[in-house]
């Protein structure tokens, strides 16, 4: 007899179903939480089109099916998303809940999903297989999902004579002092994305340990599927590792023991993130055309004029705590070329303005769309999101052949905008399981080698490759004068209380 509960179902089949937050519709215009529901499910369903669409022609050509999978729609049945909320509204931020009209996380009107596998299990990208072992003998599958953030400062910033503070400073680390400001965390993190960016593995140790301090929604890790350490989950991360790595090779306990495993697990994590894919040629010309299209300036202090081809050596933010050694100093680096991170970045600094020169030409467009309706509508900037209207943008570079004050400039940067937003918000998977005596591993090009010469089957996978609605550019303008505002304040702050202290 066939499984008739969807839930079970989803859990057996080790599969993600990602359903429509509610009142999101990719920004589309006309939708309205207010309308009826049978029209707000028609809506859900093609914003959810759309999403396939954007990750199918965009953002898979840029990132590469190495680390990209697209995801299929799937029908609900009645009750499904009842029950689902019921289920995870425990789970939901308070900040979150309150940024909610009723405290809803799912649209009732829902009736499709968006369908994944639960690549919290090591992943066969090729087959969408889950390939982890789940016999009682074999060890657990640790999964770490890692929301990296913006790794770079743009160039806008870094040649602006009126923000010095933007100059220095990563996004980030300046928003933790606003998100400190308005009581959304209790501590601030010490993570900097620009040294997780780095390539640098001192950095990245520093960063990756950082996390584990404060998560916030930034890192999650879960034991077979299971959430075992988070901001709000913070179980015994010793014990965890201690099930995941099994017997210690060294007889060392306790104290020494967690601390060896710890950092035996962060190499882990970044060995999987400095990966490189054989499967990565397939979409080299997309790259090339992209680290052309992304440039930067002679006159820019922290990266060097190059060659389209050649790596985006690491930028360092002044606010991370990460301290160098004083003899050596921190040495240029970068990120392996088509790597998991290397990916990532250069489809952010497909954006190299800040929102206070997006914003101008997002109400350029905005004014000369009420008045060129027709004209306008083969923008798509709502959808559908074609490799011609969207793709074609991100892969030429609009410095050499547009005219800065025309309205196609204009389309072309905010598209660029809002691709690079999405590579700032996505998340990462690495999933990794020791392989045991008794293990087939089929490919051995994902495999991955400790310090104590034990072995490891493993994936990496970027999720979370959502569009961005255009018209949120007015959100992302005012967030960006709250943040410098806190961080300035916070700055002040801290120097008075010096001032002070020493007087």
């Amino acid at each position: 007899m066939g499984i008739k509960d969807p839930v079970l179902l989803w859990l057996l089949e080790k599969q993600v179903y990602r359903l429509m937050k509610a009142g999101k519709y990719s920004g589309k215009q006309g939708c309205n939480r207010g309308r009826h529901t049978q029209e707000r499910s028609k809506w859900i369903h093609q914003s959810l089109e759309d999403n396939v669409e954007y990750i199918k022609n965009i953002m898979l050509p840029m990132l590469s099916d190495a680390f990209v999978v697209i995801p299929k729609i799937r029908e609900i049945p009645k009750g499904f998303t009842e029950r689902i909320e019921e289920e995870i509204k425990h789970i939901r931020t308070a900040h979150k809940r309150v940024q909610e009209d009723d405290f809803r996380t799912v649209d009732p009107a829902t009736c499709s999903a968006l369908v994944l596998p639960d690549f919290c299990y090591v992943t066969d990208l090729s087959t969408n297989t889950c390939i982890s072992c789940t016999t009682s003998d074999a060890f657990p599958t640790i999964s770490v999902e890692i929301k990296p953030k913006k790794g770079f400062i743009p160039l806008s910033a870094l040649n602006s004579d009126s923000s010095t503070v933007k100059a220095g400073v990563c996004k980030f680390c300046m928003h933790q002092r606003l998100k400190a400001k308005e009581g959304r965390w209790t501590k601030t993190s010490h993570y900097c994305p620009l040294d997780l960016f780095s390539g640098n593995r001192a950095r990245m140790r520093h960063a990756l340990h950082s996390l584990c301090v404060t998560p916030q929604n930034n890192l999650k890790i879960c034991q077979n599927g299971i959430e075992s350490y988070s901001e709000f989950s913070k179980g015994d991360l010793g014990k965890i590792l201690q099930q995941f790595f099994g017997e210690s090779v060294n007889g060392l306990k306790n104290g020494l023991r967690k601390q060896l495993e710890v950092q035996t697990f962060v190499d882990l994590i970044i060995d999987a993130l400095l990966y490189v894919p054989k499967r990565s040629e397939s979409h080299r010309s997309s790259q090339s055309v992209l680290k052309a299209s992304n440039r930067q300036a002679k006159d820019s202090p922290c990266l060097p004029r190059k060659k389209p081809t050649s790596p985006v050596l690491s930028q360092h933010c002044l606010n991370s705590s990460f301290k160098a050694n004083l003899n050596t100093g921190l040495e240029p680096s970068s990120l392996p070329r088509n790597c998991v991170l290397d990916r990532i970045l250069h489809v952010q600094m497909l954006d190299q303005m800040d929102i206070e020169e997006i914003h101008p030409l997002y109400v350029r467009i905005k004014e000369y769309v009420s008045t060129h309706i027709e004209e306008s509508s083969h923008w798509n900037l709502y959808g559908p999101f074609t490799s011609d209207t969207w793709l074609t943008p991100c892969l030429e570079d609009p410095q050499g052949h547009m005219d800065k004050d025309g309205i196609e400039y204009a389309v072309s940067q905010v598209k660029r905008h809002n691709v690079s937003k999405t590579a700032q918000d996505c998340s990462i998977m690495v999933a990794m399981q020791q392989i045991s005596p008794n293990m087939t591993i089929e490919n051995e090009d994902m495999v991955l080698t400790d310090s104590c010469g034990r072995k490891y089957q493993f994936s990496v996978v970027i999720i979370d490759l959502d569009p961005k609605p255009v018209d949120k550019i007015k959100k992302y303008h005012r967030q960006q004068s709250d943040i410098v505002l806190a961080f300035t304040e916070d700055q002040i702050d801290i120097t008075a209380d010096q001032w002070v202290i020493n007087n």
